[in-house]
C-alpha cells in the first residue's frame, strides 16, 4: 500500500475547536473494512475529538450496514468476541408476520446496501443547502444467496443503512486520502463541516460518478482514486471511492475541496489504486 507521511496534526483543523494532540493515526480506508494484512492509514493525523466524531459515522456503517458482509468476508476487526456471537434473523413470512431467530454471521446472507446517486450537487449546479438525496437503494449479493434463507413471498432484512453516515464515511475516506496524497497546502479543504456534523449538506459534495457505472472489477475489494474536475473557471480536487467493487457496486465522486495548485495525476480511471 502506499504510504503517507505523518501529518503531525489534525488534519480536521480549520480553526474552529479544540484539536490538539497528541495525534492518532487515521484510516484511509476504515480499519474494518480492510482485509488481513493490509493497514493503510495517514499517520498521527486526528486528535481526540476529531476520533471521537468520526468513529460514531464509521461505526454506524460498519456495523449497521456491513457487519454480515464483513464477518463473511473476514474483514479486520477490534471485536472479535462480537463477531463470534450470533446476529438476528428476521424474515417477514408471506401472512406478515415475523420469523425471529438468532444465526451465526456467517449463515446469514453476503449482502452490500448502498446508494446510486446522482453526481454531486455543485456538479449540477443545485443549490448548496440541500439535505436531502435523491436515487435509489442498491442491493448486490452473489446470485441465488437470498434464495437459501426464504421462500416464495417472503422477506428478509439485511441490514441498516443511514444515508447521512454513509455519505460522512466517503467524505472522510475522500479528505483523508486526498490530505495524505496531495497535501494540506494544494487544495482548500470543503468537506470538514460535513464530517465534524457542522451542516448536512452532504449531497451538494458527495454523489456518484458522472461518467456513469464503472464496469466489473473482479477480485478488487475497493478502488480509491484521484480526479480533477473543472467547473466553469474552477478546478476541484476530487476522489473517485468504489467500495466492495468485485460486487458491482457503484462508484462515488466526492469534492474535496478546491485546488490551490496544479496537480499532476495519471489519467483518471478505475484500478488506479485499488485492495485487493
Amino acid at each position: 500500500m502506499e504510504k503517507f507521511k505523518a501529518a503531525g496534526r489534525c488534519i480536521y483543523d480549520d480553526g474552529q475547536g479544540d484539536h490538539n494532540g497528541p495525534f492518532t493515526n487515521e484510516h484511509i480506508i476504515p480499519f474494518g473494512l480492510l482485509p488481513k494484512g493490509i493497514d493503510w492509514y495517514l499517520p498521527e493525523a486526528s486528535c481526540a475529538n476529531c476520533q471521537d466524531v468520526t468513529k460514531r459515522f464509521e461505526g454506524s456503517c460498519l456495523e449497521g450496514t456491513y457487519e454480515i458482509l464483513r464477518a463473511h468476508l473476514d474483514l479486520k476487526t477490534r471485536r472479535k468476541k462480537k463477531r463470534k456471537l450470533p446476529s438476528k434473523s428476521i424474515i417477514k413470512k408471506a401472512d406478515g408476520s415475523l420469523k425471529i431467530t438468532e444465526k451465526p454471521k456467517l449463515e446469514l446472507p453476503r449482502a452490500w446496501l448502498g446508494f446510486r446517486w446522482p453526481s454531486p450537487g455543485l456538479l449540477r449546479g443545485q443549490p448548496k443547502a440541500e439535505t436531502n438525496f435523491d436515487g435509489e437503494l442498491v442491493l448486490r449479493m452473489p446470485v441465488g444467496e437470498l434464495d437459501k434463507h426464504v421462500q416464495d413471498g417472503e422477506g428478509m432484512r439485511l441490514g441498516s443503512v443511514r444515508i447521512l453516515d454513509h455519505a460522512k464515511m466517503l467524505a472522510k475516506i475522500a479528505h483523508t486520502y486526498a490530505y495524505g496524497k496531495c497535501g494540506h497546502e494544494k487544495f482548500e479543504p470543503m468537506l470538514l463541516d460535513l464530517i465534524l456534523g457542522r451542516n448536512e449538506f452532504a449531497p451538494y459534495l458527495v454523489g456518484g460518478d458522472p461518467r456513469g457505472h464503472p464496469g466489473p472489477q473482479p477480485g478488487v475489494l475497493h478502488d480509491i482514486y484521484p480526479m480533477t474536475i473543472g467547473v466553469h473557471d474552477t478546478k476541484y480536487l476530487s476522489v473517485v471511492i468504489r467500495l466492495f467493487a468485485f460486487l458491482d457496486t457503484p462508484s462515488y465522486v466526492i469534492i474535496v475541496g478546491k485546488q490551490l495548485k496544479d496537480l499532476d495525476f495519471p489519467p483518471a480511471s478505475p484500478g488506479t489504486h485499488t485492495i485487493s
